[in-house]
């Protein structure tokens, strides 16, 4: 009788704890860190296609300082894209490049539509 006592102790103990541990995960899971891709070659490689059909014998050098400025301008605006497209899945984004591999149970998103869809209307300034 005199181990019986201590024997309940411990395994009321180390239920009440399996309990609790229970609890916390489902009031506080853990936190897998949520990730997407992005294919910024072909971002770029699209921007700078756009820039080599623009460039003409005989431009004046406001306009190539135009188109200059525009390649400048454009990792600005594809940083900040990038950013903003972070914020809305709340998710940490990849290149595409640096993924070796996927497995398609567990497919890691492509958001390279999305980033092109808000740097599309910001690097065409001379569109109306």
């Amino acid at each position: 009788m005199s181990l019986r006592i201590p024997a309940l102790t411990v395994l009321t103990t180390l239920l009440a704890g399996a309990g609790l541990a229970i609890a916390w995960l489902h009031f506080q899971p853990l936190e897998i860190p949520r990730l997407a891709r992005v294919d910024i070659g072909s971002l770029v490689a699209r921007q700078q296609q756009a820039l080599v059909q623009r460039i003409q014998p005989g431009m004046t050098p406001d306009e190539q300082a135009r188109l200059f400025e525009e390649a400048k301008t454009f990792g600005v605006q594809l940083d900040a894209a990038l950013d903003q497209v972070a914020q809305e899945c709340r998710c940490a984004l990849i290149n595409s490049a640096a993924l070796i591999k996927t497995s398609p149970a567990v497919a890691v998103p492509d958001l390279t539509a999305r980033v092109a869809e808000i740097v599309r209307p910001l690097s065409n300034p001379t569109a109306k």
